[in-house]
């Protein structure tokens, strides 16, 4: 049998294929209806399955009887089968090209009702009726006392009860010999303990496993190594091999240090600890490792750990990178610094680290002694004496914070910390400054031999700066130094400062401020995301090469289509999940003839029945889907944009990948600007029901009944023909007549995609090839509740008088 149902009533025959199933049969609104039942829902549904027309009566539902008896369960049709639900007859008929369902209403009585039988052998089926249902045949029946039925009934003997045990065991043993898989599972190296978890029954034999498709969990263990506990998927293949390798436990290792020093160790490049330290576990294999202690040459060795849990030892004598130094002056008792670090006075012995050093000898009344020693490790060296020279005079200058300008007697002389050799008898003008301190000026004097030392404490000038963010939790830094909340308010030196606020997910911010003593300021800063610094940067208005003004469109989930039961549907308004994920920008307006014509002087969109469609100002029409991306391809090159468009297999079509040039809006991104960008998916362009609402567009109205053969009876909106593309106000995303005025060409070849239930289909594109392209929205010439919907799709290949374009690009 076909799968077609033909549906036959008193008044009228009506056809269902296989996509219109299941069918629901019920009251008003069902898919079949049943006389004479006011009440909607369902009382059952006819389904299809292998070609075979079924009934599924609805559980707990109104009494469905076939052929007499009640139907409690899914049923299968036969030619001949009659059906009684509630008043109705309905015979079922099949001759091998359809099915055929006759629907008779019949006055209430209890002619269907099962009658009293008695029920005759069952006879033997026929080959025609082993595969299907046994036709039952009513005969005379005699009930059977009670009585007598209790008297015929013997209990069932134990022998035969354990005979059926038997035999039920030994089916489920066959049952899962038959259905059990043998699997073999490999473990290197070879354990001391397997086993395989999961199901009810794990049979082993041998070095395999019989197991019965499903999940099992392999455990294996062994000494030294870690617990194995892998899952294993077991399917119906004949044999199967599971192989796992054992991983080894790591290995401990102890470092023992023979000097008493703040070690460092490192293993295979990475900072372990500072002695003292515990023993570290390893992983089983080659190591390296380095020691390094401050006075001592560093220690670098290869150790091979054995894993398993068991500790080593390695034993390390480092060796010292120091000489012993012998330091004497005259006179005596003067400072000795190395390498700038003050080690003791003079007669000195004192221990310093291998190479060239700088020593220093200083003492109050003497001038510097400066001079650089070569240094061997492990040796003793004993310097000869250092004869001091008496000093004019030295002033030790410093300051808090240091790095202060220093001035004597206006001559610039360095920063501190700061020591001048001073010629005594004389008093000098000393002055240290910084930026965001006070100036300081001395007035002092150094006696000959003098080492006079002057500490001044520098006086910040201080500014108060006030930290306002948004959003909250942000984080402050001043001049890389991280200072808490980004909600606060600092007192800062009156200098340039670097202030950057942070906050994860956010652009950060980052401006120089400087403070001003006596003045407060403030700095409000509001983070913007990744994605809103990214959309802010990009303008939501562009311009055209022709002036058009394109508004900028943000990315978007919706369903496109209508549903099947929506008045006016067509079948190839199929609901779909649609994701655009590019944002792009669209014409508010369709192109006009005037700007058309500056691409193509000698275009004419002609007359429309007897109403000129010539005017400048009204939207180009008579124009073919290749003009329209002609058109699209100048203004790229008056833009210095990519082309949309190229020649590909003899014809026009977009580029692969799409290019940021001027184009067609795809039929995905011009549903998405004419229902759903503004917020809530419009049924119409003007809201959600009939009728036209006054002013919202420029339809098929009584201003055309003389020119037009349908117009709305009562909807007027001055214009015969097409009106100017500035006319009717915008909708949400400010796009102007996205219904009526003009139906637009989009970018996609025309095809019926099939609805989908998965993931949105992502910024579609439409088929690769066509004969036909997509054709949305109303126009001047439509009137029907079909045409007048957003969902409406229309296609053509040919110019028509109603149909037009609006320009499209990609943001970026």
């Amino acid at each position: 049998m076909k799968p077609t149902l033909e549906l036959r009533t008193k008044d009228a025959t009506r056809r269902f294929d296989l996509g219109d199933f299941p069918l629901m049969v019920g009251g008003p609104e069902a898919d079949i209806e049943i006389p004479g039942r006011p009440v909607a829902g369902p009382i059952a549904h006819l389904g299809i399955a292998e070609n075979e027309v079924f009934l599924q009566p609805i559980a707990g539902g109104e009494a469905v009887f076939c052929n007499g008896g009640p139907v409690t369960t899914s049923q299968w049709l036969r030619h001949g089968d009659v059906l009684r639900i509630a008043e109705a007859e309905l015979t079922f008929s099949s001759d091998g090209s359809g099915a055929v369902l006759q629907i008779r209403h019949q006055e209430t009585d209890d002619s269907t009702e099962p009658p009293s039988v008695v029920m005759a052998a069952a006879p033997t089926r026929g080959p025609n009726e082993a595969a299907g249902r046994q036709r039952i045949e009513s005969v005379e029946f005699t009930p059977t006392p009670l009585e007598a039925g209790r008297r015929g009934r013997r209990a069932p003997r134990r022998a035969t009860v354990g005979l059926w045990l038997v035999l039920v065991l030994l089916a489920m043993a066959a049952w899962y010999l038959f259905s059990a898989r043998p699997v073999e599972v490999r473990v290197e190296p070879a354990p001391d303990a397997l086993q395989v978890e999961g199901g009810l029954i794990r049979l082993r034999i041998g070095g395999r496993y019989l197991l019965r498709p499903g999940t099992y969990t392999v455990v294996a263990e062994s000494p030294g190594y870690r617990q194995l506990r892998r899952p294993i998927e077991v399917t119906r293949a004949s044999t199967q091999v599971f192989e796992f390798q054992l991983e080894r436990l790591p290995g401990l290792l102890d470092v023992e240090l023979g000097v008493d020093a703040a070690a460092t160790l490192w293993v295979d490049g990475e900072k372990q600890s500072v002695w003292p330290i515990e023993p570290i576990e390893l992983t089983p294999g080659e190591h390296s490792l380095l020691i390094q202690a401050e006075g001592y040459r560093d220690f670098a060795a290869e150790v091979a750990i054995e894993g398993g849990g068991a500790t080593q030892t390695l034993e390390v004598e480092l060796q010292p990178l120091w000489a012993t130094v012998t330091i004497s002056s005259q006179p005596a008792a003067a400072r000795v610094r190395i390498d700038g670090d003050l080690v003791g006075h003079t007669p000195l012995t004192t221990e310093i680290l291998e190479g060239n050093r700088a020593l220093e000898i200083s003492l109050a009344g003497f001038k510097l002694h400066r001079s650089g020693i070569q240094v061997k490790a492990e040796e003793t060296i004993e310097l000869p004496t250092v004869r001091l020279a008496p000093n004019d005079g030295t002033l030790r200058l410093s300051s808090e914070p240091t790095g202060a300008t220093v001035t004597i007697d206006d001559e610039y002389r360095g920063q501190t910390p700061l020591e001048v050799i001073m010629a005594p008898g004389r008093h000098y003008e000393v002055s240290l400054s910084k930026q965001g301190f006070e100036t300081q000026t001395l007035e002092l004097a150094v006696a000959s031999g003098e080492n006079r030392p002057e500490a001044v404490s520098l006086v910040e000038r201080l500014g108060e700066v006030e930290i306002i963010t948004r959003p909250e939790g942000a984080e402050l830094f001043v001049n890389g130094e991280l200072r808490g909340s980004a909600n606060q308010t600092l007192r800062l030196r009156a200098v340039p400062q670097q202030i950057e606020i942070r906050k994860q997910g956010h652009v950060s911010h980052s401006q120089t401020v400087t403070p001003r003593p006596g003045v407060s300021q403030a700095l409000e800063v509001t983070l913007l995301t990744e994605q809103e610094a990214k959309t802010v940067a990009i303008p939501p208005v562009i311009e055209g090469p022709q002036g058009q003004e394109l508004r900028l469109i943000e990315p978007g989930r919706f369903r496109v289509g209508a549903p099947r039961r929506e008045p006016g549907r067509r079948a190839n308004e199929t609901l779909r999940e649609i994701e655009v994920t590019r944002a792009f920008y669209l014409a508010t307006q369709e192109v006009s003839n005037k700007e058309f014509r500056q691409f193509q002087a000698k275009h004419r969109s002609g007359r429309g029945g007897r109403v000129s469609l010539e005017n400048d100002h009204h939207p180009v029409v008579n124009v073919s889907w290749e003009d329209a991306v002609r058109y699209c391809n100048w203004l790229s090159e008056k833009a210095s944009l990519e082309p949309a468009y190229a020649f590909r297999n003899g014809e026009l079509q977009g580029v692969i990948p799409l290019s940021n040039g001027y184009r067609l809006p795809t039929e995905a991104e011009w549903v998405w600007g004419a229902r759903f960008a503004g917020g809530g998916g419009l049924k119409y362009p003007w809201g959600s029901s009939l009728p036209v609402a006054s002013g919202s567009g420029n339809y098929a109205d009584l201003s055309a009944q003389d020119n037009l053969e349908a117009t709305l009876p009562d909807y007027r909106d001055g214009f015969p023909g097409t009106a100017p593309v500035d006319t009717f106000g915008p909708n949400a995303v400010g796009l102007k007549n996205m219904g009526g005025n003009v139906a637009e060409w989009t970018h996609d070849y025309y095809a019926i995609a099939p609805s989908n239930s998965g993931p949105p289909i992502r910024d579609p594109l439409g088929p690769e090839s066509g004969d036909y392209h997509v054709i949305r929205g109303s126009s001047w010439m439509h009137s029907t509740v079909t045409e007048l919907r957003l969902s409406f799709r229309d296609y053509g290949n040919k110019p028509r008088p109603d149909v037009g374009f609006r320009i499209a690009r990609y943001a970026e």
